[in-house]
């Protein structure tokens, strides 16, 4: 009975809550190209779906992100509930201005658009595309809204519900129906399913009051958030544009289909530091709230390093026998990908977020392009397509330890202060051992 209520204790903590959340939406992706890759669809159909997906995550990744970000260093410092209330409507107003707004800029240069992207002349499936593009990305509220007023419980249902519904509504038409519009078309009813439920928690959480002051205050607060939030997010579609510039359809499904260790070290190192930063700007002394960064980061270590690792030393087998032979030349990317663990287990950007120091992180994010961009042609001219995913792990590193810089600088925090550096150096050595070995005993096809 103790180690049952220990358990239920650890549940209703929002960290776990908005991981298990961010855990249910990768799977359900993850199920899915299972699914696709098991279907009759082709290797071209499964590269179509993942532009599609790519390309509308492209264009809203960035706002989403910084606007939520915002929203959650700021709602607890505002004075009453009712303030808190309005504050939460006003933002989603303006997040649906955002969508607005990128919907009439693809409808206006939609042909150099579809080209720079996906390398076509014109959006596939183009009605249902913009109505997607359109009303998704509202919906990522949801979980930040129960998260901010401390309803655990209804993060939990809502993410079993909803992706429950997502992944029979695209992987059943994969199999009865044998083509590939009526997956894309449940995707359409899943998003519209989604957006009702925000409807509904907004009406039960926020006070529907218009207020410019708000709005402009949000705006002010998220824009170099969501300016950061475009430059250093927009690496895995540089890799895209990459990709699809240099290679077909095929080689585009299997390089996504390598790359797919990126989302679920960052939804989860996401979903904690999102966690964290309401409990950092609302502690009176910044301490005991570093100490618990500290603390939960190091059980966050001891799930995705070890995780990492596995994966790293079954991946030839996992895409053989689980996807189909056809994408075995994933795990090699997939492997690169993989090292990405390390410089994501070091959260310098949640310590800055929670003290309103966004500039920094619009700073770092250049430099991290910037890198990615110079490494990308660089090694791709000596490591083919393993080359783009090499310079996303060290672009990426270096932007860590920029952001500790700033830490260090303007807040006197060392990185030992927020992170166990002994169990950090520990599995990162051991996972840099595993990828060598792995890579020299198991070589797998270079492309």
């Amino acid at each position: 009975m103790i180690t049952y209520n220990k358990y239920l204790a650890k549940l209703q903590h929002p960290v776990v809550a908005l991981q298990f959340i961010q855990l249910a939406r990768f799977s359900t992706l993850f199920l899915i190209s299972i699914a696709f890759a098991k279907s009759n669809y082709t290797v071209n159909d499964i590269g179509l779906y993942e532009k599609f997906i790519y390309f509308a995550g492209a264009l809203s990744f960035f706002w989403t992100n910084g606007l939520i970000q915002a929203l959650l260093g700021q709602y607890h410092k505002l004075k009453s509930k009712n303030e808190q209330a309005r504050y939460l409507f006003n933002n989603v107003i303006l997040a649906a201005t955002f969508s607005v707004l990128i919907f009439l800029i693809v409808l206006s240069f939609e042909k150099p658009l579809s080209l720079f992207f996906i390398n076509n002349e014109a959006i596939p499936y183009k009605f249902i595309f913009l109505s997607y593009l359109l009303l998704s990305p509202l919906t990522y509220f949801i979980e930040y809204i129960y998260l901010l007023n401390n309803k655990l419980s209804s993060i939990y249902f809502y993410g079993i519900v909803s992706y429950f519904i997502q992944l029979l509504v695209i992987i059943v038409p994969a199999f009865i129906l044998n083509d590939l519009v009526y997956s894309l078309e449940g995707l359409i009813l899943i998003t519209l399913l989604r957006l009702i439920w925000l409807f509904k928690t907004l009406l039960k959480y926020s006070i529907f009051s218009l207020s410019i002051y708000q709005i402009k205050h949000a705006l002010k607060l998220a824009r170099p958030l969501i300016l950061g939030a475009f430059i250093a997010g927009s690496i895995p579609y540089v890799d895209g544009v990459i990709v699809a510039m240099h290679f077909d359809d095929s080689i585009f499904a299997i390089y996504r289909y390598g790359a797919r260790e990126l989302p679920i070290s960052v939804l989860l190192a996401s979903a904690f530091s999102n966690a964290m930063i309401p409990i950092l700007n609302t502690s009176h002394n910044i301490i005991p709230g570093i100490k618990q960064l500290k603390r939960q980061a190091l059980q966050l270590m001891h799930v995705l390093f070890p995780l990492s690792i596995v994966l790293m030393i079954t991946s030839f087998y996992l895409f053989k026998y689980i996807f189909n032979p056809k994408f075995i030349d994933s795990a090699p990317i997939f492997n690169i990908m993989l090292l990405l663990v390390i410089p994501r287990m070091v959260f310098p950007q949640t310590i800055l977020m929670a003290k309103a120091q966004n500039k920094y992180l619009l700073w770092a994010s250049i430099i991290e392009f910037l890198t990615k961009l110079i490494f990308s042609f660089i090694l791709l001219s000596y490591f083919s397509i393993k080359g783009i995913a090499l310079a996303t792990v060290i672009a990426f590193t270096i932007e860590k330890i920029i952001l500790m810089f700033f830490v260090y600088k303007k807040d006197r925090l060392l990185p030992h202060h927020y992170t166990h550096m002994s169990w950090f150096i520990f599995y990162s050595l051991l996972t840099i051992t595993t990828y060598i070995c792995i890579e020299q005993i198991f070589p797998l096809k270079n492309f």
